[in-house]
């Protein structure tokens, strides 16, 4: 292979890996603003459970995974 072919390779390869890079990066910002979008839904009901916590324990089920999607989304702490 010529200098010149192995020049080509290379800037073909290198956009390669900043074209995934980017979409990379996209995608991780994209998912991180959904996440947040439904922060405000899972704060009101995890605060509702710790205000009255359920006595069932299904519902004790439901309050520990909304404490730890809570938790998992970087919503805001509880009160």
């Amino acid at each position: 292979m010529t200098f010149r072919g192995w020049q080509v390779l290379v800037v073909g390869l290198v956009a390669a890996v900043v074209s995934a890079g980017t979409a990379m990066a996209y995608a991780n910002r994209v998912a991180r603003d959904s996440e947040r979008r439904w922060c405000g839904i899972v704060v009101a009901q995890d605060d509702a459970y710790r205000e009255l916590p359920p006595s069932t324990p299904a519902g004790q089920n439901v309050a520990d995974a909304l404490a730890r999607l809570r938790a998992d989304f970087g919503c805001p702490p509880a009160r």
